[in-house]
This record gives structure tokens, sequence and C-alpha cells, in this order.
């Protein structure tokens, strides 16, 4: 019986979670926006950023992306390979012996560093770009200066996003869309507006209302690009194998560093020009197109 309620609760919570979500929708006075947001635009500034006036993004993302990368893959993985077989060799069938692996100082150093260094590597990245796309450009030393600080509220308030959406995706999936929609844009916003830990809450969800339908289908297209990217690296490295399943090897760990650079380049990219694009028609915002910046 307790079982049953449990399956009940998880099949109508989406349900009621979506009835209240359109009734406190209902409520809300129209909001006026310029244009609708260009998808097309947006989806393509991940790309443009790898033209000559993105090369400053794909050295940073080099340094603070690839070299801790580097690090993770001669330090931290063989780490915690070899402290996962001890698990598993303690515990077979142990379904938690990776999760055990972590906890040991040398590993959870190595994944703050790579936190901490992704933090600043977006936020500086982000700064450069939008400045740029605003027609006031800085050179990436001026918004490396700008960082520290910045990317300290990142870290937090990007921490407290993922627990926050983590949950409303356990509570009935739906909410864990909304928030994941309201608040894609807090790098951006702590970023550029140094909103606050608070505000950059809620200056993300303003700048997402009106927007969030196409937010998702730009979301969807993000993910598809991802996958596609990863395709290469992918069948090379099984092929490489001979399509047996290890552990990675030379080619495999060389193309995790360069695909995370990358990665991180097409990211900084992407959501710099939705937050330029969102400013634009939730503001008013007057910039030039993201072609002729990246051209």
């Amino acid at each position: 019986m307790a079982s049953l309620i449990v399956l009940l609760l998880f099949a109508a919570g989406p349900l009621v979670t979506l009835g209240i979500w359109l009734w406190l929708r209902s409520r809300r006075d129209p909001v006026a926006l310029v244009e609708p947001l260009d998808i097309g635009r947006v989806f393509s500034s991940g790309f443009r950023v790898f033209g000559s006036e993105g090369w400053p993004v794909v050295a940073l993302s080099a340094v603070l992306i690839g070299l801790p990368q580097i690090l993770s893959v001669l330090v931290t993985r063989p780490l915690m390979a070899e402290r996962t077989q001890q698990f598993i060799g303690a515990n077979p069938g142990d379904p938690f012996a990776v999760f055990k692996a972590m906890w040991v100082l040398p590993v959870m150093i190595g994944f703050l560093i790579i936190f901490a260094m992704m933090m600043v590597f977006y936020v500086a990245s982000t700064i450069y770009l939008v400045s740029r796309y605003e027609g006031a450009p800085v050179s990436i030393g001026e918004a490396l200066a700008r960082t520290p600080a910045r990317a300290a509220v990142a870290f937090g308030a990007l921490i407290v996003a993922c627990i926050g959406i983590g949950v409303g995706w356990v509570l009935f999936l739906l909410p864990g869309i909304i928030l994941s929609l309201n608040w894609m844009l807090l790098i951006p916003v702590i970023s550029c507006e140094n909103a606050g830990f608070f505000g950059s809450f809620a200056r993300s969800r303003s700048l997402a209302i009106g927007s969030r339908g196409r937010i998702l289908v730009l979301f969807l297209l993000y993910m598809v690009a991802i996958v596609l990217l990863s395709i290469p690296g992918g069948a090379l490295s099984g092929a490489l194998s001979g399509g047996t399943p290890r552990a990675p090897g030379l080619f495999a760990s060389i193309w995790s560093v360069v695909f995370g650079v990358v990665l991180a380049v097409f990211q900084t990219g992407f959501f710099a020009g939705l937050y330029v694009e969102l400013r634009r028609i939730r503001d008013g915002m007057s910039a030039p197109g993201l072609a002729d910046v990246f051209a």
C-alpha cells in the first residue's frame, strides 16, 4: 500500500507542479520583449568563439581547463582507480565503491583545484566575450583582474544551484527543469553585473522569463551539439582499444583533455551569447550582432 501511494505521488507530482506553475504564470503580467529570442543566433555563438577574435578564450581554456585535467589524468584518476579496487576487493559488489574512493584528501584537493580553476575560466572568459559583444571590449588580462571576487561568488552560487536543481529533479522532475531554465545564466550575471549571491538568482530568473520555452529548445540543441562533438574521440578510442572495455589508453586520455578544452570554449560562447541576447530583448540593450563581433 505504501509503495502504491509513493508511486501515485510520483505520477501525479509533475502534473500538480505544472498546474501550480501555469496558475502562477497566469497571474503575472505579460513580459514585454523587443522580439522573440533568436535561437539560431544564440546557438551559433558557441561556434563563432573559435574564430580569430576568440583565441584568448581558447588559450585561457588550455591553461585553466587543460592543465588541471592533465593533473587529473596523471594523479587523481589513477589514485581513484587504485582505491576503488581496494574497496571492491574488501567488499565485492559494493555499488558505492567509486564514491567511497573519492573521500581521500589528495582526490578532494584535486577536485577543488579543478573546480576553482574552472570558475576562474568561466567568469573571466564570459567578461571578455560579453564586453566585446557590447562594443566595449576589454583584454583578457583586464577580465582576469575582475575575476577573483566574482569567481568566489559563482563558486558558491553554482553549488547551491546544483543542489536545488538536483532536488527539483528528484521531486517530480518538472521543478528541476524550471529551476534549470531560471538559473541557467547565473555565471554570466555574476560575471558581468556583479549581482551578488542572492541577486544573481533573481536576475537570472528575470532574464529568462518570457523566453523559457525557447531557452529549453536551445538547451536541447546544446546537448545534441555536445554529443556530436564527443563522437570523433569516442569512435577513435573504441577503434584503438579494439572495442573491448578497458582502462583508457594514452589516446583516450589526450582526447579527454582536448575535448574538455574545446567544450569549455563552446559552453562559454554559447552562454555568453544567450545572456547578451536575453539582455537585448528583455532590457532593450543595443549591441552589434554576434556575427559582426566574431567575423
